[in-house]
């Protein structure tokens, strides 16, 4: 060994020193440098006369420098050595270089050897900003996986909400099916036609009986889907009715009525219906309507037998009754010879035979429906007088006083036999009916198109349920029957359809325990230079 010859160092340890990639730098003990290669030189900016001799603790800022003093020189007085602590050196401009520092504590040989920390240097910027990098992908993975927990959350709540609505849902839907199936047998078990249409027109819903009713209707070689395909009559049984005055047509058309009467088919099965409709509306439009057909053939066949009877009764009664007040007349007419008792009993005969004809001329009239109207010049001034007149002597066995306010003539042209008819009528209730006295006022104004006359009486009046069934045959109050008034219910029925035939109305206003106003209107053509305008009566 010892003959081998001294050979030349094969590596430069210098050139290693100066030219790592990491900073090298070589302290004493108390941290002044003795040494720096290059590396770390171009790293923090500053020449190596610059560097040795400072303290190293100068190129850390005040919190590594705490650090370094409190934990690194502990650690390495200990331990002799030092791994990874990661600081910030301080380059010449003041900026931050993120390092992690690893350093050895070597002493020389003998026991008072100086100490030297060899310190490695390794520059920390990319591992610092994959670091940040990292930290915030693992930030933005835990808020992610915050979010689909939170999503996962919403998701499961969204789930049961729909859940429960679900429940309620099938709830709703098996309720619906229930009041379904309820309406739809309630409506198949009602003696009433009914059909729903939309507002288009087409048909909605059609119950069992309406389909029954229909196929009495239906025209020859069609479906019957159609109103148009139905034979249907208007109220006399024969006038076909035209496509505009079907029921179905005007419910479409957005009409409601009441009580149409129409009859199906055309053999001696003809259904007689009555029919009425009312409008389905929603937000203020028309969304279609309900039509409603009941039978009422039985009614109607009930109603002209009923008068086909009081017409053949009556007309029976007037015969012998037109003798007996013939056969009166005569024997009164020697009512000097008689003597006085029986003058007077044939006279009460004959008052009550008149009024029996009276009310049988009333019934017949009622029954045939016919009061022939034949207009004529008339003053309706002097056929109110007239009818003050003829009721005065009743009026005066009741307590009951007339007052008239009448203009001085009233030119028209008017049945005058009929109208007196009306105007007796009115006069005759206004007494009849206020059994306890008082005072009926008659008066009568005309206007540029109509004549006015109203009969008012402070009498015994009626509610609201007697008012609405006054025009309806032989309807008397209970206050009628109670109190015996006699009448049998025709005067007002028969008074309303002779007006109507003039193209007049009349009305009625009416208190119970106040007495009731009858108010008859009366079209007439030119007025008279004496008109009262509008609003006077």
């Amino acid at each position: 060994m010892d003959d081998v010859p001294a050979t030349k160092p094969l590596l430069d340890y210098e050139a290693l020193f100066q030219d790592a990639p990491a900073g090298y730098v070589v302290t004493l003990e108390n941290g002044t440098i003795v040494d720096a290669n290059r590396t770390l030189q171009a790293w923090l900016g500053k020449s190596r006369g610059d560097l040795v001799g400072a303290s190293f603790l100068k190129l850390l800022p005040v919190g590594d420098r705490i650090l370094y003093a409190t934990h690194a020189s502990l650690q390495m007085g200990a331990a002799g050595a030092l791994a990874e602590l990661a600081v910030d050196m301080i380059r010449a401009d003041g900026s931050r270089m993120p390092s992690l520092l690893s350093a050895r504590r070597v002493r020389d040989a003998g026991e008072d050897g100086a100490a030297l920390d060899r310190i490695i240097i390794f520059n920390a910027y990319e591992r610092r900003l994959y670091e940040q990098e990292l930290v915030n992908t693992l930030r933005k993975t835990e808020e992610a996986e915050t979010a689909r927990a939170s999503a996962e959350a919403s998701v499961a709540a969204q789930q049961e909400v729909l859940r429960q609505k679900d429940l309620v849902l099938q709830e709703s839907l098996a309720e619906s099916q229930r009041k379904e199936s309820l309406l739809e047998t309630i409506l198949n078990t009602v003696d009433v036609g009914v059909v729903v249409v939309d507002e288009a027109g087409n048909n909605i819903l059609t119950n069992s009986r309406q389909e029954h009713n229909r196929r009495h209707a239906v025209r020859p070689g069609t479906q019957g889907r159609d109103e148009c395909d139905l034979v249907m009559f208007g109220p006399d049984r024969v006038t076909p009715l035209p496509a505009d005055l079907r029921p179905i047509r005007r419910a479409v058309l957005g009409e409601s009525f009441s009580d149409q009467l129409v009859w199906f088919g055309a053999d001696e099965k003809q259904q007689g219906l009555s029919v009425s409709a009312r409008s389905v509306r929603g937000e203020g439009a028309f969304q279609g309507s309900v039509i409603a057909f009941s039978d009422v053939t039985g009614l109607v066949d009930a109603m002209r037998v009923k008068e086909d009877f009081v017409a053949n009764v009556s007309h029976e009664l007037r015969t012998p009754l037109t003798s007996i007040m013939g056969y009166l007349d005569l024997a009164l007419e020697d009512a000097d010879d008689l003597p006085g008792h029986i003058a007077a009993s044939l006279k009460v005969a004959l008052r009550n035979s008149e009024r029996l004809l009276a009310l049988v001329s009333d019934l017949l009239t009622a029954a045939t429906g016919g009061s022939t109207v034949s207009p004529e010049p008339a003053d309706l001034t002097e056929l109110i007088r007239n009818a003050v007149s003829t009721a005065t002597p009743r009026a005066e066995i009741n307590g009951v006083h007339f007052t008239a306010d009448l203009p001085p003539a009233l030119p028209d042209v008017v049945d005058p036999r009929r109208i007196g008819q009306v105007l007796d009528n009115l006069l005759s209730n206004a007494v009849k009916y206020s059994p306890d006295g008082g005072c009926v006022l008659i008066r009568a104004r005309r206007t540029r198109t109509e004549t006015r006359i109203e009969v008012a009486d402070s009498g015994i009046g009626m509610t609201e349920a007697e008012q609405a069934e006054v025009f309806t045959k032989f309807f008397r109050s209970a206050t009628a029957r109670k109190a015996a008034i006699p009448g049998v219910g025709l005067g007002l029925v028969i008074s309303r359809r002779i007006v109507e035939e003039h193209g007049g109305t009349i009305t009625l206003r009416s208190e119970a325990g106040r007495g009731t106003v009858f108010t008859v209107t009366l079209p007439h053509g030119t007025p008279s230079p004496d008109f009262v305008r509008e609003g006077r009566l």
